[in-house]
């Protein structure tokens, strides 16, 4: 059975990773991707690795293999008029435009919706960048995640009380955008299979952190309150709840046991002072919290962290270990799932990356191809999809518009 956008067509202009992402997400669907790109401008994410085998090279990034899997790629200079052009003839052919440009600049380059839609007025065309595209501070502000997690919220909240906030680890509004830009995108698929009508869709990241972070929001609005950073406390009403050392360098194991029918089974797996009577409800178990997960962490922290788990999950308490990178490559369920998957690049030979999102049940698991070299696809494009003759084709080379 055909993959569920099997037929649709998206043209990537985005860079990094919210766009690329979310157009890998189509990609994993069935969908043709073309990324637009060029080596006079590469996308920074070839930069940044991590490179296979520690070799620095544009073409040796695992992570641009991960968010660009499955795609085709063109190199062009889209600042020459005649790039330009070919960006609108794609966009005749395309279903669905994603970019992630500071807002403005497509624009100034007439490559704008409104630019699209006089080609094609059944485009969908979403964009995202931190802001979105209107609003008094949108335009000319430009970043990445980790500047869409401090406008969210999000880096005040995560940390220890006593030092300055951390933030989640990398560019975290990258990573959570895409999930609202992919969903919008079938939905404005849907809309136009019944309307006939494209869209423009404005997805701004730093809103999509802020989803995440409406509690915090919420304590201010009631209470005039700011929840401050807890460190390793999870819940200010709930315990015990948080992360425990474990034996071994920087180990953790993440604990739950607030609800009574787990309070009692943590209480008897560890015993001893957890049997004391001021720990008896969650009012005094909240009033005596250090004393509590002093206790805790004297049981967690010459324990090996997977046994500990173990024991923990038996007992019916909810557990798990923080995982590190190497918990997740060895992860029975990931595996099972197909999460993982090895390609196989003529530069830098195997390697791992995620495999499909989305396993459905009529068509099961979409195959995952590495991800494109610089210009890889240039020809195959401009001749089968624009219909262009090598001697176009050529002269545009010659011209230093395919770079």
């Amino acid at each position: 059975m055909a993959a569920p956008l099997e037929g649709v067509h998206v043209l990537d202009l985005s860079w990094v990773m919210v766009g690329p992402a979310s157009a890998r997400y189509l990609a994993d669907m069935g969908a043709d991707v073309i990324k637009v790109e060029s080596s006079k401008r590469l996308d920074p994410v070839r930069t940044l690795g991590p490179f296979k085998d520690g070799k620095f090279g544009p073409e040796r990034s695992v992570s641009y293999h991960n968010l660009n899997a499955g795609k085709r790629c063109i190199a062009i200079d889209i600042r020459r008029p005649e790039g330009r052009e070919i960006v609108l003839r794609l966009t005749d052919w395309a279903d669905v435009v994603l970019e992630s440009f500071t807002p403005g600049v497509l624009e100034t380059l007439h490559l704008g919706y409104a630019d699209l839609r006089n080609r094609n007025d059944r485009i969908i065309m979403a964009s995202t960048s931190l802001l979105g595209q209107t609003g008094p501070y949108a335009k000319g502000t430009s970043g990445v995640g980790t500047m869409g997690a401090a406008m969210s919220g999000a880096t005040y909240q995560i940390g220890w009380p006593d030092r300055e906030p951390t933030g989640p680890w990398g560019p975290w509004t990258d990573a959570v955008t895409p999930r609202f830009i992919v969903a919008s995108i079938l939905a404005a698929l849907h809309r136009r299979s019944r309307t006939g009508e494209g869209c423009y869709l404005d997805v701004a990241q730093a809103e999509a952190g802020i989803q995440f972070m409406m509690p915090a929001y919420y304590e201010y609005a009631a209470n005039g309150t700011i929840p401050e950073r807890r460190g390793i406390a999870g819940s200010p009403i709930q315990a015990p709840q948080g992360v425990y050392p474990c034996r071994g360098e920087d180990r953790w194991i993440a604990i739950d046991g607030s609800h009574p029918a787990h309070w009692d089974a943590l209480r008897g797996l560890i015993g001893g002072e957890l049997r004391e009577a001021k720990f008896d409800t969650i009012i005094g178990r909240l009033r005596n919290r250090a004393a509590l997960d002093e206790t805790i962490v004297s049981w967690t922290h010459e324990q090996e962290v997977g046994a500990i788990e173990h024991r923990l999950q038996a007992a019916g308490v909810p557990s798990h270990v923080v995982s590190r990178g190497g918990d997740l490559a060895r992860d029975a369920d990931l595996l099972e799932a197909g999460h993982l998957h090895k390609i196989n690049d003529p530069v830098f030979g195997d390697a791992d990356i995620e495999g499909p999102r989305f396993s459905l049940s009529r068509t099961g698991l979409h195959p995952t191809r590495r991800g494109p070299r610089i210009g890889e696809h240039t020809t195959e494009v401009l001749a089968a999809v624009l219909g262009m003759s090598q001697a176009e084709i050529a002269q545009l080379d010659n011209s230093g518009v395919l770079v």
